[in-house]
């Protein structure tokens, strides 16, 4: 996990916080890298872009994690 990613995961809420670090990990073990942006403070969404890998990678560890995925923008369940 990069620093930048990091840094953006501490401004997420702390449940989402934990979940897209594991996305992170999930991902990054599949030779797939995204970098993290525009998270929201003490909230549950974050925007992403690709860096390298596959899209569908994403996708398929932010369904398993239960983040809705809309485009660019994960939102990780809370309430």
């Amino acid at each position: 996990m990069t620093e930048h990613n990091r840094e953006e995961t501490a401004k997420l809420a702390q449940g989402a916080k934990w979940v897209i670090r594991q996305l992170l990990l999930e991902v990054e073990s599949r030779q797939t890298e995204i970098e993290l942006f525009d998270a929201e403070p003490n909230g549950y969404v974050i925007s992403y872009r690709l860096v390298s890998g596959q899209e569908s990678v994403v996708e398929e560890f932010a369904q398993k994690l239960g983040i809705k995925k809309t485009g660019n923008r994960l939102e990780v369940k809370h309430g």
